[in-house]
């Protein structure tokens, strides 16, 4: 993405920065994560062979030994013995890093986020967006290749938060979001720190917004773990929870069943692209994943 920072050589605490992730092989069709680089046994001709898939939800075609793209259902392979061959026309190989695109009304909270996440992954681009009130109803985020793989809506907390719903700044913003990036979407309020030590968020603020403000998506969102309120940086229990989303955006994860709350329109799958093959998954069973 054009205009993005780099990940730092080392973290903002002058920690030993980890070490880089190993590459990823996506679903041609999709870009599911389907294996990873520290896996991968064998390269042949017309296959890569695997020792392992990076998620129990690829899973075999019932009756057979054929290995399917859980975002998709595209035929990929076969599984062996103790291993997994994958078409290499079905699957490439990707090194780029991570794709952040980091939006709020203000510059001064994504230059903040900015910094924890590139703490929490290293191996990222982060794009900057600042948002304008005009743009956000109705707003839609451009395809674009790379695009971003992970987006963080950043609000800074000054009284009466409207976030999301019917009179929320950012819904149309996060819906495309979720929509685009399979739900790696995350949601920070900061000057609002949790009142209790540990939590990822003030319970007693979402609880209000999402039943008493009329805002029953940022509810939603709060309980897979996509919201996080701190005061001006986030917590070590916090500094986690950003490692654990960005991993599961790199590595193309699913996130859980969608829970009450959850807009339909946003679990829509994206189109697939013209002239792929294979049989796509139901809307509702890629929904489930979510």
């Amino acid at each position: 993405m054009a205009g993005g920072i780099h990940g730092p050589d080392t973290p903002g605490s002058g920690a030993k920065p980890p070490p880089d992730p190993p590459s990823r092989f996506v679903c041609q069709s999709c870009g599911i994560c389907i294996g990873t680089s520290d896996a991968l046994l064998e390269t042949k001709d017309d296959v890569l062979v695997f020792s392992r898939l990076h998620t129990s939800e690829c899973g075999l075609e019932k009756g057979t030994k054929t290995v399917v793209c859980w975002g998709c259902a595209e035929a990929l392979g076969t599984r062996g013995e103790g291993s997994f061959a994958l078409r290499r026309d079905r699957v490439a190989r990707r090194t780029e890093r991570l794709e952040i695109l980091v939006c709020s009304l203000k510059q001064q909270e994504i230059s903040d986020v900015a910094l924890s996440l590139q703490e929490a992954f290293p191996y990222c681009n982060i794009t900057p967006r600042v948002l304008l009130k005009a743009e956000l109803r109705g707003f839609q985020l451009p395809v674009a290749r790379p695009g971003p793989e992970l987006v963080v809506v950043v609000h800074r907390n000054e009284g009466r938060a409207l976030l999301t719903d019917r009179n929320g700044f950012y819904h149309d913003v996060l819906g495309s979001a979720w929509h685009q990036t399979r739900g790696n979407v995350l949601v920070v309020l900061t000057r609002a720190a949790p009142k209790v030590e540990g939590d990822l968020f003030d319970q007693a603020m979402l609880r209000s917004l999402s039943t008493q403000g009329d805002q029953p998506t940022i509810g939603a969102m709060s309980s897979l773990g996509h919201v996080l309120t701190w005061d001006s940086a986030p917590s070590q229990p916090q500094l986690r929870q950003l490692q654990m989303l960005t991993s599961k955006a790199y590595f193309r994860e699913p996130s859980g069943p969608a829970p009450q709350g959850m807009p339909a329109t946003w679990c829509k799958p994206p189109q697939k692209a013209a002239g792929a093959s294979g049989t796509s998954a139901s809307s509702s069973g890629w929904c489930a994943l979510l």
